[in-house]
């Protein structure tokens, strides 16, 4: 009876224990081969690598085919003047940092701003130093920089940022920028701020400036993207869809029932973004300057004799400044600029520089030449006559969509196809390529 009883207390025991406890044990083969976990597209890339591309991707807008490279590659879709956007890349080369100074009225005399501060805090930083409460202040990431605002409210912003520059640049060509240097000593400054997107795109980043919002909120992903028409357009052109969010200068305008004064000057439509102006429809006048000396441009527009006065009233204006040139050049621009906009405002005026991040050489025909020869590697892949791909851009690949209905394949083809394109060493272009859609399920990674 005993030997009955021992024997049934051993069953019931091993039919008690946790399945985990069977499976360390092996008990009756429960351990069947390990099975190899499904690898997942864009979830497999560095955290910090992934953030940074979310923050640059809207659905519907950026590119259809997206790749992180293995190096930093430069490349343009447009023959443009400005040097080309680097790709994204493993390696986190370029250096992303970019210079931030605040400095003149407004602004905290020695106060500290942050490394790390993301571009999408200048522009709720200038809403404190001018005391405007913008709406909405949920639809933003940014927040602003805390002990800068000095309570004085200038009657002039002036809002410049430095083109396909980083601080890499400026510790490269350390004499070359004495008086941006003057600004931050006697201000705010830091060389390590963030863009907070990835790919750099001036349009994009350019818009995070002005709206306070990154690129994944404003919608402005690049200079390149689509309308709500499914239609491939430049930023802030003609057919250009509206940034999703208001700008610093739209809410100004608005709060003050269109008596600030507004205005651009830049080298390119896509510049806008630093102060946007279709979000208020019907009433906005924004003075908008596109030129290819925008410096001399906005030294005209602070003259006493012209037809408008920037910072000649109590009612905050706002002039932004885009340029693209050489350091050397660039800050000797700016302080003629800031010379001009001090004697306008009877020295009334917040100095705000940064800039939208370092990027590839000044030849534009070389790094539109790399994206055609990209394309054209990946065409050769595709069956069929008519071409795929619409056109490269820093990042990625917008797509054809009716050319891959007829041909009845799918974005994934050129996904595929994307990731055998050999670089010049022989290597793999890319070092990981993945549909756009997968960038909008990042939360499940």
């Amino acid at each position: 009876m005993s030997r009955r009883l021992l024997a049934l207390l051993v069953v019931l025991t091993v039919v008690g224990l946790p399945a985990g406890v069977l499976r360390a044990i092996c008990a009756g083969n429960s351990c069947p081969a390990p099975v190899k976990p499904a690898r997942v597209p864009f979830c497999t890339l560095p955290a910090d690598v992934r953030a940074e591309i979310e923050a640059g991707f809207r659905d519907g807008r950026s590119p259809e085919v997206l790749g992180v490279t293995r190096e930093a590659v430069s490349q343009s879709a447009l023959p443009a003047e400005d040097p080309a956007p680097f790709w994204p890349s493993l390696d986190r080369r370029p250096d992303a940092r970019v210079p931030l100074v605040l400095a003149g009225t407004g602004f905290v005399a020695g106060a500290t701003i942050p490394d790390g501060t993301r571009l999408d805090a200048v522009a709720p930083t200038i809403a404190d130093a001018i005391g405007l409460r913008r709406p909405n202040p949920g639809v933003r990431s940014g927040v602003a920089v805390e002990g800068v605002a000095s309570g004085e409210v200038p009657q002039l912003v002036l809002l410049v940022a430095w083109k396909g520059v980083g601080s890499v640049d400026l510790e490269a060509a350390a004499r070359d920028w004495p008086f941006l240097r003057s600004l931050a000593k006697g201000g705010a400054g830091t060389l390590a701020a963030q863009p907070g997107s990835s790919p750099l795109d001036p349009a994009a980043t350019l818009t995070t400036i002005g709206s306070g919002g990154l690129p994944s909120q404003h919608g402005i992903t690049g200079t390149l993207l689509r309308n709500d028409q499914g239609e491939l357009v430049r930023a802030w052109g003609d057919g250009s869809p509206f940034s999703v969010i208001a700008s610093l200068g739209d809410d100004l305008d608005e709060s003050r029932d269109q008596d600030a004064l507004i205005g651009l000057v830049g080298t390119d439509p896509a510049d806008r973004g630093l102060v946007g102006g279709n979000w208020y429809l019907g009433h906005d006048r924004d003075l908008v300057v596109i030129d290819r000396d925008p410096a001399s441009e906005a030294v005209r527009l602070l003259r006493a004799d012209y037809p408008v006065s920037f910072g000649g009233d109590d009612v905050p204006d706002l002039l932004a400044l885009a340029m693209g040139e050489s350091v050397a050049q660039m800050d000797s621009d700016l302080a003629r600029v800031v010379s001009a906009a001090r004697r306008a405002s009877a020295g009334s005026v917040g100095i705000v520089v940064t800039a939208t991040g370092p990027a590839g050489p000044r030849d534009a025909r070389a790094a539109k030449r790399g994206g055609e020869l990209l394309a054209r590697a990946i065409e050769r892949r595709v069956p069929g006559p008519a071409a795929t791909i619409q056109a490269v851009v820093p990042g990625g690949l917008f797509l054809d969509q009716q050319v891959l209905a007829d041909r009845g394949i799918g974005s994934g083809v050129i996904v595929r196809e994307l990731a055998s394109v050999a670089g010049m060493d022989g290597e793999p272009f890319v070092a990981e390529s993945f549909p756009g859609f997968a960038v909008s399920f990042a939360r499940f990674c």
